[in-house]
């Protein structure tokens, strides 16, 4: 009987699945998707994330946090939209595909409080600022804003 619970044993444990370690995929992301991402990462803000964006012919995504010591995140910080803008614009320079969309996503987070802010503009409009043809001002009265506060 003992050799027999053995055996039994040897069979059960050798027909238990091992778990095996998930192999990882590597992202793939595109030249101009990387460009944006470094200069997003070379911004000199208080970024606490890194910055996030998601690309393709249609759209632009791009999701920002920044982090102040303050309890009330400055009113200044909705600037940073701004030099995202910029950044965006250096890298379309460069022979990047402008999509139909661009969307920016930016948290302002302080200790106590958050404000959320987000654009969104046309490729085309984008297109005329950066080709000089559409000043910031009417860049900005085109574009869809909201600003949030948590």
């Amino acid at each position: 009987m003992g050799v027999i619970a053995v055996l039994a044993g040897i069979v059960i444990h050798s027909t238990r699945q091992v778990p095996v370690t998930p192999t990882p995929i590597p992202m793939r992301i595109s030249a101009c998707e990387q460009k944006l991402l470094d200069a997003l990462a070379g911004m000199p803000t208080p970024l606490s994330d890194a910055p996030a964006i998601a690309w393709d012919e249609t759209q632009l995504y791009v999701t920002l946090k920044i982090s102040y010591p303050t309890s009330t995140p400055p009113e200044e910080s909705v600037q940073w939209l701004w030099t995202t803008l910029d950044s965006l614009a250096t890298v379309l320079r460069d022979g990047c595909t402008i999509p139909q969309t661009i969307t920016i996503a930016l948290t302002a987070q302080g200790t106590t409080h958050a404000v959320n802010y987000l654009t969104q503009l046309s490729g085309q409009d984008v297109a005329a600022w950066i080709g000089g043809t559409l000043s910031e001002t009417n860049l900005a009265a085109r574009a869809r804003f909201r600003k949030s506060t948590q």
